[in-house]
């Protein structure tokens, strides 16, 4: 019965330790494994990271050519803008030189009233006729300076004397 107990007592030993070396290299499999596994995890972060990176690039590079097409395409219009102010400074100017032309071919001389006169007398002068037509045209060119009474003019007013239209010639 020693021999039974003892072998009795080496099965279940020698079963533990078969066990226990079983465990062992289970563990050290998994453990193999688990590292795999941590190994390759790390590499897809990795390419993870380096393809947000990448991408983050792209973005970049992609915003600041919008960026450059927009600064171009402002200059453009700044350009353009810049183009047309002087255009319409020129035509500004022209139209300004070509109504003071105008204007000043629209009267053919000032006269300083003088005392006694008359818009007629003056329209006589000027004109050769003292119509009402006459003088009317120059009180019309002058209310400025005569005021809404055109039979009251004064010595020393300053009044232009507007060139005859067609129609009164």
């Amino acid at each position: 019965m020693a021999d039974e107990k003892k072998g009795f007592f080496d099965k279940l030993f020698g079963k533990k330790e078969e066990a226990k070396e079983a465990v062992e290299e289970v563990a050290k499999e998994v453990k193999s494994e688990a590292e795999i596994a941590a190994e390759n995890a790390k590499r897809v972060a990795e390419a993870a990271q380096k393809k947000a990176e990448t991408e983050a690039r792209k973005a970049e590079y992609e915003a600041q050519k919008l960026v450059n097409e927009a600064k171009a395409k402002a200059e453009e219009a700044r350009e353009a803008a810049k183009e047309k102010l002087e255009e319409l400074g020129s035509k500004k100017d022209n139209l300004a030189k070509e109504m003071a032309e105008k204007a000043a071919a629209a009267y053919i001389d000032n006269y300083t009233v003088q005392a006694n006169d008359t818009l007629s007398h003056i329209a006589n002068r000027f004109y050769g006729k003292a119509t009402p037509a006459h003088y009317t045209l120059i009180y019309e060119h002058n209310k400025d300076v005569i005021g809404d009474n055109m039979n009251l003019i004064k010595p020393g007013q300053v009044l232009r004397i507007p060139a005859l239209p067609d129609e009164l010639k």
